[in-house]
């Protein structure tokens, strides 16, 4: 009788032991799966995103964004490349919704070559409309007159038509001058040509918000999750005539 009691209480111990070992198996597996389905739709966000800033530079790439005449050039900007280059990236990321309070933002820049006079030296590199780009969060009011003065006014895409985008604070331009110079054969001697590059910044929300993955003392990952996309392609109108 002792003996069965003894076997009958060593049984239950296995089974106690057996039942804590699978609850955190069970845990581990279950915060995978969470990370899996978090990172999920993080990508489809970012994809996204991405084909905003694709379809954006691709649709702008043929389109002036400013005038230039004589020797050296004086350029003239067109502000309506860069409201219309912002309003194709905002309808194609639909349904992402910038958040100008998490800092999103839309860059957008043009580069050309700056004829030198007179032979005084090799053409230089211009960034326009600024050093840091066009940004949207700077030009918003802007934006939203440009597209209810067309005919017929256009409503303002869902991407960027949230609340705070008066008050945002401006993003800067995150790729060098140099580094376009480089890839879009400004310089090293090829062949000049204009370049235009559309910037995204956007933070991701997360959907499950668990403690390990949402911010908190116990979190490795923000909340949102900061995602910045950017896109390069030529742009002819933006290279410089010859000097004669």
């Amino acid at each position: 009788m002792r003996m069965k009691h003894h076997f009958w209480q060593v049984e239950r111990e296995r089974r106690g032991q057996s039942f804590v070992e699978l609850s955190l198996v069970v845990l581990i597996l279950a915060l995978l799966l969470a990370g899996v389905t978090e990172f999920g739709f993080m990508l489809n966000n970012y994809l996204h995103v991405l084909d905003g800033a694709r379809e954006a530079a691709r649709y702008s790439s043929s389109a002036q964004a400013f005038t230039f005449e004589g020797v050296p050039p004086v350029y003239t900007e067109l502000p309506a490349f860069y409201y219309v280059t912002a309003l194709v990236a905002a309808q194609t990321m639909t349904p992402i919704v910038l958040n100008p309070a998490n800092n999103d933002d839309i860059i957008v820049s043009v580069f050309s070559l700056v004829e030198v006079p007179d032979g005084g030296g090799s053409p230089t590199l211009a960034r326009f409309p600024s050093s840091t780009g066009w940004s949207l969060c700077a030009h918003y009011a802007d934006f939203v007159s440009y597209l209810n003065g067309l005919d017929p006014p256009r409503e303002v895409p869902e991407a960027v038509a949230g609340p705070g985008w008066g008050g945002c604070t401006p993003r800067q331009s995150a790729v060098e001058s140099s580094d376009i110079g480089e890839r879009a054969g400004l310089a090293g001697g090829a062949p000049p040509t204009g370049a235009l590059l559309v910037e995204i910044y956007y933070g991701y929300p997360q959907l499950l918000k668990l403690p390990i993955f949402n911010n908190s003392i116990y979190s490795a990952v923000p909340d949102p999750v900061p995602l910045y996309v950017y896109s390069v392609m030529p742009n002819s109108a933006a290279e410089p005539t010859p000097t004669p």
